[in-house]
């Protein structure tokens, strides 16, 4: 149906009977383990009655909270098993606090010794629901299926609508039939997906003919694929055959997955939401890591640094640290500190250039030292001043970056954060003389999806031996 949004029989119904009936029966079955265990009954009284419906209202309370009810976490396992606990903990809590507010001082540790009774209703609702929600899980997979199976094609073979298919693919229902795409004739694909499960179905030429043959119920575009006019007439067609419409938003693929929709004045906006490293609360997390681990690192690496300071002037007089300057946060250049690898007169008559395999310019020290990053901890000192971060885009020569801003897509957007000691590319072995295309895309990839998690698994990879390292 035309704007109709998929939503099953049991998860309108059987969910939220579910969670309720899980809930009610957590009470009993958490009373009688406590009798088991202590061997005292418990109160059953009017008081404990009341407190229990208080329960379980918090607990229902938090679920929708934590999304509990939307359809995402009914059908992904994996979201349910997070979100599930942190509500049944959030809920126990919030009821502790409360009771603690409404009790007198002297009953205070009465309120408090219902804890471990708390505790094991928490436990058994948990157990409860989850068994609940897979059960009715399994019947919509299984049974419940059939009434709502939606015949779906596509226009445009493009890859962003090939990672939409697979998206239906995970959602874990196979209630989705993906019947075919319809080409645009005056817009064909330029390559093919390698999709070959996907025939052609027909043309827009023929789309009344084809949604209305196929019986299709929903309708994907790439608007990347189709112009104003085409867009205009698809719309009026499905409007009339009652078929739904999902539209891929036009976009490049820079921060694509920061797209999101707003509305201003009843006008719909697509907007890009902040960046998560831009963030006030994220930026002072991640100085704070960067403050203590440079200040430790520049502790731990002294002794080392001395000793290839010594082997330096031995095998090259002169000075024992290199500068260079690089572009930092936001292209302010800076001046980066290495450990001398080269001769002194590595770039007379060539100029800065890139450091190749075997580069005959390398000192025999320097040799060891580039292929342990071991030049690179003085950098500890650029961090600890707040010029570079621990985990972030490597910086470029500033004199060999002239005109990328122009000549690689994004390339610029590389200077949203400050460069880092170590970075996604880097640890993927994109460095030295390799593809500066890919480096950017590994570091847009980076800014886009920045995590502490993410952060300490570089700082990780970078402990392996390093690729392309020269």
């Amino acid at each position: 149906m035309y704007n109709a949004s998929h939503r099953s029989f049991a998860w309108r119904l059987f969910l939220p009977s579910g969670d309720l009936l899980a809930i009610v029966f957590s009470f009993p079955i958490a009373f009688w383990m406590v009798l088991s265990f202590q061997g005292v009954t418990p109160p059953l009284d009017r008081l404990t009655g009341l407190n229990c419906f208080f329960i379980a209202i918090l607990e229902l309370l938090f679920f929708r909270l934590m999304g509990l009810n939307q359809w995402a976490a009914f059908i992904h396992s994996g979201i349910m098993l997070r979100r599930l606990p942190l509500a049944l903990l959030g809920s126990t809590l919030s009821y502790i606090l409360l009771r603690t507010l409404a009790s007198p001082p002297d009953a205070l540790w009465h309120t408090f010794h219902y804890v471990p009774g708390l505790l094991v209703i928490a436990g058994t609702t948990f157990l409860l629901t989850l068994c609940s929600r897979l059960l009715i899980r399994h019947l919509e997979i299984n049974f419940l299926k059939s009434s709502t199976v939606e015949r779906v094609a596509f226009v445009g073979r493009t890859e962003r609508m090939d990672h939409v298919l697979e998206g239906l693919k995970r959602e874990g229902l196979s209630s989705v039939t993906v019947v075919g795409f319809i080409e645009n004739p005056f817009r064909p694909a330029v390559t093919s997906t390698g999709r070959s499960e996907y025939e052609e179905i027909g043309t827009l030429h023929d789309l009344r003919n084809v949604l209305e043959v196929q019986r299709i119920s929903r309708l994907i575009v790439d608007l990347n694929r189709v112009n104003e006019a085409d867009l205009e007439r698809i719309s009026e067609i499905c409007s009339d055959l009652m078929v739904g419409i999902m539209m891929i938003p036009w976009s490049s693929d820079i921060w694509v997955d920061r797209l999101g929709i707003r509305r201003l004045g009843g006008v719909p906006l697509m907007v890009i939401y902040d960046l998560p490293i831009g963030e006030l609360g994220n930026r002072i997390l991640k100085r704070g890591i960067d403050l203590f681990g440079s200040f430790l690192g520049l502790c731990l690496s002294l002794p080392m640094m001395m000793v290839l300071a010594v082997l330096i002037r031995r095998e090259s007089p002169g000075p024992v640290f290199y500068t260079q300057l690089r572009p930092g946060y936001r292209g302010k250049p800076f001046r980066i500190i290495k450990l001398r690898s080269m001769r002194l007169d590595a770039n007379e008559g060539t100029g800065v250039i890139r450091a190749v395999a075997n580069d005959a310019r390398r000192l025999k020290i320097g040799e060891f030292m580039r292929k342990w990053n071991l030049d690179e901890l003085p950098q500890f000192w650029n961090v600890l001043k707040g010029e570079m971060s621990l985990v972030g885009p490597r910086p470029e020569i500033l004199d060999l970056i002239a005109g990328l801003r122009g000549s690689l897509h994004g390339y610029n957007l590389r200077h949203l954060c400050k460069p880092g000691m170590t970075g996604w590319a880097a640890v993927n072995g994109l460095r030295g003389d390799t593809s500066l295309d890919e480096r950017v895309k590994y570091d847009l990839y980076y800014i886009n999806h920045w995590s502490l998690m993410m952060d300490f698994r570089i700082l990780l990879l970078t402990l392996l031996p390093p690729k392309n390292a020269y």
